[in-house]
């Protein structure tokens, strides 16, 4: 009995359905969860006994939360440097969604393959390449979609809803729709309520929708 509590204690709080870059589901690959933050995001890490460990490139900044429904949390992993991965077209929305997340950013992403997302039939991605090519407005449609079906799920995923909800706020933002920016930025603060990156980007719509006072809040704490 004490050796099944031990197990159940040492086991990942997370659940991931793991893909690789041609959509397989990699032998010997888990996903480590751990050191939650005050909003229960956790800190993942790939865990592998190959001499050169595949990168996991989504959830794109490389956290998540528990799910409010028992299906898993889709995760994606790639190895360093293989071409064939550019392939795949989640595997390229999720690079691209982690250089428009990811303000520091500087490295060149793959630009070619990015370019090609504009076509994809999935709402994210198509979104996400718009946005990338500097098409808010374009953009604006396919990431309000990509938006809702995640909201939609029967099991909502917290590390799904979030970057789509930051993607679309940017995407209404950059189209000068601030008031609607505000509201998307809400929906990403709503699965991360102490992400500085959220409640900066929804105090910036608000001054910029003439609502400074609504703004001061949250830029205070």
């Amino acid at each position: 009995m004490k050796l099944v509590v031990l197990l159940l204690l040492a086991a990942s709080p997370l659940h991931f359905d793991i893909t690789d870059a041609r959509g397989k589901h990699p032998s010997g690959v888990t996903i480590d969860a751990a050191d939650p933050d005050a909003d229960g995001w956790y800190q993942l890490r790939v865990i592998t006994k190959s001499k050169t460990p595949p990168t996991l490139i989504w959830p794109c900044d490389g956290r998540a939360k528990a799910p409010d429904g028992p299906e898993p949390i889709p995760a994606i992993v790639i190895q360093p440097g293989d071409e064939k991965a550019l392939e795949n077209t989640r595997v390229v929305a999720a690079i691209a969604a982690g250089i428009l997340l990811n303000p520091n950013h500087s490295a060149p992403g793959p630009e070619k393959a990015i370019a090609g997302l504009v076509n994809s039939d999935d709402a994210f991605a198509k979104g996400v390449g718009l946005l990338y090519a500097k098409k808010p407005l374009d953009a604006i449609g396919p990431l309000a979609q990509a938006l809702r079906d995640r909201e939609r799920q029967l099991t909502r995923v917290p590390s799904e809803i979030y970057p789509a909800a930051m993607l679309y706020g940017r995407a209404l933002f950059e189209a000068s729709k601030f008031d609607d920016a505000a509201l998307a930025f809400l929906k990403a603060m709503n699965q991360r309520p102490s992400d500085p990156a959220a409640r900066k980007a929804r105090a910036e719509a608000l001054i910029k929708a003439g609502k400074p006072e609504a703004a001061e809040s949250l830029l205070s704490n």
